[in-house]
């Protein structure tokens, strides 16, 4: 099985990251970024599907704008 393929997200995390779209609620991430990992809370944009891999793009709190692989991103509880 290759190592990088995509796995699917929870539905109940799918429901919270479309709720936070449709609401402007900023959620709390950690996702990678060169070789460390970063944690924010974010505004989430959309979600985006190419080649049957799931993104999420979202706005972090200094205004920069990312797009992430759903599966490479953590969501933390608040």
């Amino acid at each position: 099985m290759d190592d990088d393929a995509y796995r699917p997200i929870p539905c109940a995390t799918q429901d919270r990251y479309e709720r936070a779209i449709i609401t402007g609620q900023p959620l709390a991430l950690n996702w990678p970024y060169g070789d460390h990992r970063i944690d924010d809370r974010v505004r989430v944009l959309d979600l985006e599907t190419s080649q049957g891999v799931e993104y999420v793009r979202f706005m972090d709190s200094r205004g920069r704008l990312h797009c992430v692989r759903l599966d490479h991103v953590r969501l933390h509880d608040d």
